[in-house]
């Protein structure tokens, strides 16, 4: 168990925990102290009164200092999903810095991710800066359960993107800012990992867009160049095609956050 400032403080899921179970109790209709004492002999923890009474009341929740964050499905959820299984990466670091990242060519990029990021974390949005070095704008946000969220397994993240038409579009939105481009009436997106095209598959055919694949499109090993710059093939990449008939639909139901892309179609 960690300390602050001199107490001891419980790990953030054991918190949670116990919140959600005295949640439940109040729901039960169980008064403060008959949640207190249930709790003490079903965990063998003693909570105090005000303790009880500000989670009840919103005063205070059990993850303390770390940015809420609830994943109710949002075009700007969606959105953030998308990007997160193309461009994007998460990292932790040693001094617990549960980070979200973008580091990209186009700054309305970096600046559609980063305003998503703030809906979805209910704050203003990370500021997007240009970092010289890389060449690239780039956007940051430490979030510790919008992390946890980010890295589930596609099948989970699916469960919550399907559940609205608008996580759907923002998901799709994010993927293809991220992983797509479009050629002579034709969009295509592209990736390393099957899951999750075959899930980019799924939700364009609930939207009534019909692509071809996921099929193998290079397999690993060789060199590939992207906009002038020669990158390795670590891993097979997979790609579906999106038929002029379908690019179309998708061109005014999904889109584009860049000019660059739009301006292609």
């Amino acid at each position: 168990m960690a300390r602050a400032l001199g107490r001891r403080v419980r790990p953030l899921e054991r918190r949670k925990e116990l919140f959600g179970k005295v949640l439940n109790l109040r729901a039960g209709g169980l008064s403060y102290n008959e949640i207190i004492g249930r709790v003490g002999e079903s965990e063998g923890i003693v909570l105090s009164k005000s303790q009880v009474s500000d989670w009840l009341n919103g005063v205070h929740r059990p993850d303390g200092s770390v940015r809420r964050f609830e994943p109710i499905p949002s075009f700007e959820l969606g959105y953030v999903t998308g990007v997160a299984l193309g461009d994007g990466t998460t990292s932790v670091s040693s001094d617990h810095n549960y980070a979200i990242k973008l580091q990209v060519n186009d700054r309305e990029f970096a600046e559609e991710f980063a305003r998503c990021l703030g809906v979805v974390l209910g704050r203003p949005p990370p500021n997007v800066r240009w970092w010289e070095a890389r060449h690239a704008w780039r956007t940051q946000v430490s979030s510790l359960l919008l992390l946890k969220f980010l890295r589930q397994p596609v099948e989970a993240l699916q469960e919550t993107i399907e559940r609205t038409r608008e996580s759907k579009i923002g998901f799709l939105r994010g993927f293809f800012d991220s992983e797509g481009w479009s050629d002579q009436g034709y969009a295509y997106m592209c990736n390393g990992e099957y899951s999750k095209l075959a899930l980019v598959n799924t939700l364009l055919q609930s939207l009534g867009m019909y692509p071809a694949g996921p099929y193998l499109n290079r397999k690993a090993g060789g060199q590939v160049t992207i906009r002038g710059m020669s990158y390795r093939i670590n891993k097979n990449q997979y790609r579906i095609r999106l038929p002029r008939d379908s690019s179309a639909v998708f061109r005014g139901i999904v889109g584009t956050s860049l000019h660059r892309k739009a301006d292609r179609w």
